[in-house]
């Protein structure tokens, strides 16, 4: 009995310790977490927060409905970067970007481009028919867009200049008919009329300077520009070397998708419509890799003479004012010019060229 009564006192004991700590711990806990939300408050009233002003962003709207779409794409590219859009089953698409200052965009579908031209805030809508793509785009919204479409087809039904066959006098009448023309439909006064009329003084002075370039070359009849470049053995080859024989020279290179376009035609050429004949196939590439060129040579089994000139600032280049390849060129037997912008091995016409060359 005794033994019980004791158990029973050391319980009440340890019961008593364990209620009077928990009142201390939780009023310490209290005391803390009232003190801590003090300081916090405290803290707080004294941040002062900073909110930045925003600058609302300018949004283009562009949609649209393609007759006889090619694929489900519309793409669009500005300055620095493209946009995709989905063509639904029945032609039409929207997108909406941001766009903080005016300029040009590209419109691509399928394989066909188109400029356009737009400004912060503009809601275009775009019609055209994929079959005859350039006759019949329109953009309502945009006269910006409407003026380029237009300009596309006057430029495509007016007569280049000529800066081969034309006096200087003559190539300005003719650069007169092409640029006038298209600054008459313009607003004076624009951003829009200050970039398309920079545009025209730079198309007019490179047509002139091009002129100058052209004038400044040996005639038809005067004796050709000597050039010597290294075959793919290393042995250095002129094109004075083959004197008393006419001369066909291909200036081209191995990323030109043009000039890979006429190997065919300038082989069958080369192998079998004038094979024997008096004349020689002289091909100089202004590629720069040496390894690509060789490659290719042994590929497309390139028949004729291989020359490598080892880059676009070769002295063929400049001696000849070629800024656009491929270039072919016909130098006759004496070794002067019969034509610097001689027709391509596809074109029918050069049978003829060639055939006049040989005497036949």
């Amino acid at each position: 009995m005794k033994e019980n009564i004791n158990n029973l006192t050391a319980l009440l004991i340890v019961v008593s310790v364990s209620v009077l700590s928990y009142h201390y711990i939780n009023k310490e806990k209290v005391e803390t977490t009232e003190e801590t939300t003090e300081q916090i408050i405290e803290e707080v009233e004294t941040v002062e927060i900073e909110i930045e002003e925003v600058t609302p962003v300018s949004q283009v709207v562009i949609s649209g409905k393609i007759t006889w779409p090619i694929n489900r794409e519309a793409r669009f590219f500005t300055r620095d970067t493209s946009i995709t859009t989905y063509v639904d089953w029945i032609g039409r698409f929207s997108l909406t970007f941001p766009l903080d200052s005016a300029g040009y965009l590209t419109f691509h579908h399928g394989r066909e481009t188109t400029a356009m031209y737009c400004n912060p805030d503009d809601t275009v809508y775009i019609t055209i028919d994929s079959k005859q793509f350039d006759e019949t785009i329109t953009y309502k919204g945009s006269d910006e867009s409407n003026y380029l479409a237009w300009k596309y087809l006057h430029q495509e039904n007016t007569d280049r200049p000529d800066v081969y066959n034309s006096t200087t006098e003559e190539l300005n009448e003719q650069l007169e008919n092409l640029i006038n023309p298209m600054i008459a439909k313009l607003e004076d006064g624009t951003k829009f009329y200050n970039s398309e009329t920079t545009q025209f003084n730079a198309i007019r002075n490179h047509y002139l300077k091009r002129h100058e370039q052209i004038q400044a070359l040996p005639k038809v009849g005067e004796a050709a520009i000597d050039f010597t470049y290294p075959d793919k053995d290393g042995n250095m080859v002129s094109l004075s070397d083959f004197k008393g024989s006419c001369v066909y020279v291909d200036v081209w290179a191995t990323w030109c998708g043009p000039c890979k376009f006429e190997i065919p035609y300038l082989k069958q050429l080369e192998s079998e419509a004038y094979h024997g004949e008096n004349i020689v196939f002289l091909s100089v590439s202004v590629d720069t890799d040496r390894k690509a060129w060789l490659k290719m040579i042994d590929e497309k089994e390139l028949g004729g003479v291989q020359l490598f000139a080892n880059g676009w600032s070769a002295d063929i280049m400049k001696n000849y004012a070629i800024n656009g390849i491929p270039r072919f060129m016909l130098f006759n037997a004496e070794g002067n010019v019969v034509s610097l912008d001689a027709p391509r091995p596809s074109h029918e016409v050069i049978f003829s060229t060639l055939n006049d060359c040989l005497g036949f």
